[in-house]
């Protein structure tokens, strides 16, 4: 039978409730008859001496008929007087005392009729004016009172007498009484520490057992025998206590698929790592492949260049102007497998557009805005020179105007950003959102000294940074063209991987 613990605990104290309320019961009893025993005796003797009172009034009022102005008004209280005097009379205790006390009771009711009978025939002796009669009778009655205080004293001393003999043993009775209350109120407090004492253990003896399972799988440990509970069966321990096991297995099962998965992935990781290292590689020969591609178009129109330039003026300029070629040959063809620094990008953009000004004159306008604080920032090789030539090549080169090219390197808190803008043609809708998606492929953004385009830049910068640097193109037919570089400073740079 299933037991609920509220169950029990409900019943225990309705338990305890009903023996108190049952030791309540018999102590209100033995009081209550104490009470009435005593209340008995005292109205018995209260009606003796009140009937003694009523005669000595009745003597009294007889004695004042002879004297008093107003003899009716006498008459009239004596006669109510009387009344009460039978009334006291018939409230006299009948129950059964011992022989002497019975006698005199006796005694006081034919006394008390003999006094009544005498005073009303003195009462009729006065009415008819027989003053002797009516003292001779007030004489007799007068005695009579006198019987009745006489029978009245040696009554009250029979009885005092008795209550002094009965009180040693109501005494007795009281303190056995007092005593029998005490141990039933100890027996009461001991059966109730006795269940309180069986139902604590019940419910805390589990729960100890289940806070040292806790501990145990807190501390880690899952491989635990399932947790004992002794108690009744179906009861809110017993069902904690099954609840408890099934959650420690869950947890040594979920654990366990925990670890297989765990395993999995570090599986899953070494082949990624894998990939990425073969990725890496072929990336790098693909890069290596582009930079032994230098353009001959590039080359040649630079050197025929500067020879009508040495040609027309001084060989001052064109030494110059050699020595920029030669740097920028020299830093396009150097390692790609060490990175570089943002200040080296931008010098090789001033290199790249001093040459291309003097190519183009006045109709190419070039403005440098830069952060030097940003100069330390590590970045791959040639990263900034293909953007800046896309933008001199299919942002303003087909212009006959010119236009202008500028760059802007700004570093804000842990941020760097880079912009590249035109003021050219701009891009297609259609083809800017295949360039910002990387779908765009390479056949109008490769540039022609470098042989690297937007698409190889962004790959190769979202390697280095590891995710932390982002390209993204703006925009509009016939408004120019803006390549913004976010770099998020504090990701930690792939050094495995610099040319991407």
């Amino acid at each position: 039978m299933r037991t609920s613990l509220q169950a029990r605990l409900l019943a225990t104290f309705l338990l305890v409730i009903v023996l108190m309320a049952g030791i309540g019961f018999l102590i209100l009893g033995q009081a209550r008859t104490t009470a009435q025993f005593y209340e008995s005796s005292m109205t018995d003797l209260i009606a003796v001496v009140e009937l003694t009172s009523a005669v000595d009034d009745g003597v009294e009022l007889l004695g004042r008929l002879a004297s008093d102005p107003s003899p009716e008004r006498v008459a009239q209280e004596f006669q109510t007087l009387g009344d009460r005097i039978m009334t006291l009379r018939k409230q006299l205790p009948t129950r059964t005392m011992d022989s002497a006390s019975a006698r005199m009771l006796l005694d006081l009711e034919a006394m008390s009729d003999n006094f009544l009978v005498e005073t009303t025939a003195a009462l009729y002796a006065f009415q008819d004016k027989n003053l002797e009669l009516y003292f001779k009778h007030d004489r007799e009655a007068a005695n009579i009172a006198g019987y009745v205080r006489d029978t009245t004293d040696r009554l009250l001393a029979a009885e005092l007498n008795r209550y002094r003999q009965v009180y040693p043993e109501v005494l007795r009775r009281d303190r056995r009484l007092q005593v029998t209350n005490v141990a039933i109120l100890g027996s009461v407090a001991l059966v109730a520490a006795v269940f309180a004492w069986s139902f604590a253990s019940g419910v805390t003896g589990p729960l100890r057992i289940l806070s040292r399972a806790a501990g145990r799988i807190a501390r880690g440990d899952l491989e635990g025998p399932p947790v004992p509970i002794s108690s009744t069966p179906g009861d809110e321990v017993q069902l904690l206590g099954d609840a408890f096991n099934h959650m420690q297995e869950n947890l040594r099962r979920h654990v366990g698929e925990l670890k297989e998965k765990a395993e999995l992935e570090r599986r899953l990781q070494a082949e990624e790592l894998e990939n990425l290292q073969i990725h890496s590689l072929l990336r790098e020969a693909e890069l290596r492949a582009l930079q032994s591609q230098v353009n001959p178009h590039f080359l040649f129109n630079t050197l025929n260049m500067v020879a009508k330039m040495a040609f027309i003026e001084g060989s001052e300029r064109t030494q110059t102007l050699l020595e920029t070629v030669a740097d920028l040959l020299r830093y396009s063809l150097r390692d790609l497998n060490r990175p570089v620094t943002l200040g080296q990008e931008v010098a090789q953009v001033q290199r790249y557009m001093t040459i291309q000004r003097e190519r183009f004159r006045d109709r190419l306008r070039f403005m440098l805005d830069v952060d030097e604080e940003a100069f330390a920032t590590p970045t791959p090789c040639l990263t900034l020179q293909p953007l800046v030539e896309n933008a001199l090549i299919h942002g303003i080169g087909s212009r006959e105007n010119g236009g202008t090219v500028q760059v802007i390197v700004r570093r804000e808190d842990r941020r760097v950003e880079v912009l590249i803008r035109d003021d050219g043609v701009g891009i297609a809708p259609e083809r800017l959102r295949e360039l910002n998606e990387g779908a765009g492929g390479e056949a109008h953004g490769a540039g022609h000294t470098t042989g690297l385009g937007l698409l190889n830049v962004r790959h190769r910068l979202e390697l280095f940074y590891r995710g932390a640097a982002t390209v993204e193109l703006s925009s509009t037919p016939g408004g120019g063209t803006t390549v913004r570089i976010r770099i998020a400073q504090g990701g930690e740079a792939d050094d495995a991987h610099p040319g991407g």
